[in-house]
């Protein structure tokens, strides 16, 4: 009999932590020369994904953040809803253990933007923060976490959701996730995301996400709010550990970091 090879992320605490522990001794670490504030990584419950997510987060082990902003799209069976939503809860669970809410960065986030609520839609699914918080939980301590849904990837909930994020950035050791999956691509559509997020022009990948021609990104939104961020933040170095076109069955993925010199 053959033995059984998993295509997912485990639910449960010791397989799951193999599966990661085992992604992130793999890589090989490889320590950015810049302070890192951002990061992409991908949104997929799928294993393929956790070689580009693993190379991300292994270069960022023992990094020093309070908060940890998590920004995902809205699950594909869920219809778009006209909010950002985050969790109500008081901590997040991953099969690895609990992880306390920012109450305070909520509460800040939701004063500073009419369209951010406290609100459970679009959570707790196989993707956005229940893939990255058992990351999170091997390669960090002592950090709260805030899961934000973007229940509209429109450019001005992008440029809303990316201020609110970048002013809560400022003064606080704050690490901001977005979730992303390449679902199309050619090879020019793939050219242009690379020198799109190298340069951390905001404009170009507007325009390139949403012509969806070339590429087709899933949490477009999320990978526009988090480089708005970063600029407003002032970030001036980005690498792209990982950057691969979608197959006939299954997703590209990306895997990049930002931050300043």
């Amino acid at each position: 009999m053959q033995p059984y090879v998993a295509s997912n992320y485990a639910t449960q605490e010791a397989p799951l932590h193999a599966q990661v522990q085992s992604l992130l001794s793999e890589t090989a670490v490889n320590p950015p020369d810049f302070r890192v504030s951002t990061i992409i990584v991908p949104d997929s419950n799928c294993l393929l994904g956790g070689e580009a997510a693993a190379k991300v987060y292994a270069a960022i082990k023992d990094g020093e953040f309070q908060t940890v902003i998590v920004i995902s799209p809205s699950p594909e069976h869920i219809k778009d809803f006209r909010r950002i939503a985050i969790c109500s809860l008081d901590n997040y669970s991953s099969p690895l253990g609990s992880v306390e809410i920012d109450e305070r960065v909520r509460e800040e986030l939701c004063d500073e933007d009419d369209d951010i609520f406290i609100d459970d839609t679009g959570h707790f699914h196989h993707t956005g923060m229940d893939v990255q918080l058992p990351f999170l939980q091997a390669v960090l301590r002592d950090f709260a976490v805030v899961p934000l849904v973007m229940g509209s990837e429109s450019l001005d909930f992008c440029k809303e959701l990316g201020n609110a994020v970048g002013e809560i950035m400022f003064n606080r050791s704050t690490l901001v996730v977005a979730c992303a999956d390449i679902q199309r691509a050619n090879e020019a559509g793939m050219e242009r995301l690379r020198r799109g997020l190298e340069n951390l022009d905001v404009n170009d990948l507007t325009v390139l996400m949403n012509q969806e021609s070339d590429v087709l990104v899933r949490g477009k939104g999320a990978v526009l709010t988090a480089v708005m961020a970063a600029r407003h933040r002032r970030a001036n170095a980005v690498r792209v550990d990982a950057l691969s076109g979608p197959t006939d069955t299954d997703p590209g993925f990306a895997g990049v970091l930002i931050g300043r010199r």
